[in-house]
């Protein structure tokens, strides 16, 4: 049985292998979340979890466990969401109405450092063109508490975890699920999944500092990434990333260790995280490892993870904290999209080559260009040398033709970021 509290009042599920909005709409009769892309891009399903915005089509019924899920039918009976739904209807906010409870509850859960344009960069309208749903949000300043997300969850400790997952081979980590539910084709009833936050390991969603180092847990939101005061003082890069990762509704589910294991070639986190020298922390019930994330990716959606064990964490050297750092993405849009290609560069002073940098989606791993960079080690690093190394990285990088873009713009594109990069 799965338990939860849905609009204030304690629920039971006797099943898994559904989607939250699945659920709500199904077993509960809950309709004002909608099924609208499917991809975590519209809005349409954004229900609260723990005071959060998220994709009820992206999130996995097995994650519910102990959570606290508000729909437009309630939040609408409330003072704050009656007085956004009249802000709506007064300024004209409202034609069809379908993407409506999606933007009322972003607005609602948004995060207090929040503009109405980085609220509802999640929520799709095609009638009102935004203005008006902008006019009436700026005239409310209504915001709902974030709840704890782990405490109602948490059920085993990490030992018992790891040692859960080894005694059932087949069953599937799961942290935000927004990957994992789209390759599946939201049909989870095949899928065993686990969900990480049943495990009481606070430092996994955390961002600390050890022996200088700085240590990022696996287990970090991507919308508090982008909030983190250390990481945007210290590896603002991976603030960057976060931005263009998804939506609010996405990163309040998708972590950063989902987004490395998934291993994506176009994953955003993965040349931001080599370009940073980062080293993967996996345990296992036997202890831990490290290795460097560039050699923790072996190709498409393969890495070194052995069976039973667990990413806990990302380990920044303490020579690349708080050093120049540039992370850009090329795509149709400025987020929410697949990168066509990406370049992620750190200066690193105490490094021979004085530079770090590697691409996404440009080959099947993250291309870090080592030929580039051992001739830069070896070189004095002037503009010439330099110019000759980005030649050498281009004839490294392994770009493709694919729907998103051809290998010859990719190519293009590469050489024309590199080429600023020592300016």
């Amino acid at each position: 049985m799965i338990t939860f509290q849905l609009n204030g009042k304690p629920v039971q599920i006797a099943h898994a292998g559904k989607t939250l909005l699945q659920v709500l709409r199904d077993d509960f009769h809950l309709t004002g979340a909608k099924l609208g892309c499917g991809e975590g891009e519209c809005g349409a399903c954004t229900v609260l979890v723990d005071g959060r915005p998220v994709c009820s089509c992206l999130q996995a019924a097995e994650t519910l466990q102990g959570a606290a899920i508000t729909t437009i039918e309630a939040l609408a009976q409330t003072p704050e969401g009656s007085e956004i739904c009249s802000a709506l209807a007064r300024k004209g906010g409202v034609q069809c109405g379908f993407c409506t409870p999606g933007i009322v509850m972003a607005w609602a859960g948004r995060h207090p450092d929040d503009a109405p344009d980085d609220a509802l960069e999640g929520n799709l309208c095609r009638c009102t063109g935004y203005v008006k749903i902008r006019t009436a949000l700026e005239q409310t300043d209504c915001l709902l508490p974030h709840k704890d997300t782990v405490s109602g969850k948490a059920d085993m400790s990490l030992q018992d975890g790891l040692a859960y997952l080894a005694q059932n081979p087949d069953l599937i980590p799961i942290a935000g699920g927004t990957d994992l539910i789209v390759r599946a084709g939201h049909n989870l009833g095949s899928l065993r999944l686990f969900s990480l936050d049943r495990l009481h390991a606070p430092e996994l969603r955390q961002v600390f500092w050890e022996d200088g180092n700085l240590v990022i847990g696996a287990l970090m939101r991507w919308q508090d990434i982008l909030h983190d005061r250390i990481i945007a003082h210290t590896v603002p890069i991976l603030r960057d990333v976060a931005y263009g990762v998804g939506s609010p509704q996405v990163r309040n589910a998708a972590t950063i260790g989902g987004n490395v294991a998934t291993a994506s070639p176009a994953g955003d986190s993965l040349p931001a995280l080599v370009a940073l020298q980062a080293r993967i922390r996996l345990i296992h019930p036997d202890g831990t490892r490290e290795m460097p994330v560039a050699e923790f990716i072996t190709g498409v959606g393969r890495t070194k993870r052995k069976a039973g064990e667990l990413i806990v964490g990302f380990v920044i050297p303490a020579k690349c904290i708080g050093q120049p750092q540039i992370f850009t993405k090329v795509g149709p849009r400025k987020a929410q999209a697949i990168s066509k290609l990406s370049l992620a560069t750190v200066l690193v002073p105490d490094d021979p080559a004085r530079i770090s940098f590697a691409f996404g989606a440009v080959g099947p791993v993250p291309m870090s260009c080592p030929k580039a960079h051992r001739y830069l080690a070896a070189q004095e690093c002037d503009e010439r040398h330099f110019k000759f190394a980005a030649e050498l990285a281009m004839s490294e990088i392994t770009p493709i033709d694919d729907i998103r873009s051809t290998t010859a713009y990719r190519k293009a594109v590469a050489r024309n970021l590199l080429g600023p990069v020592r300016s």
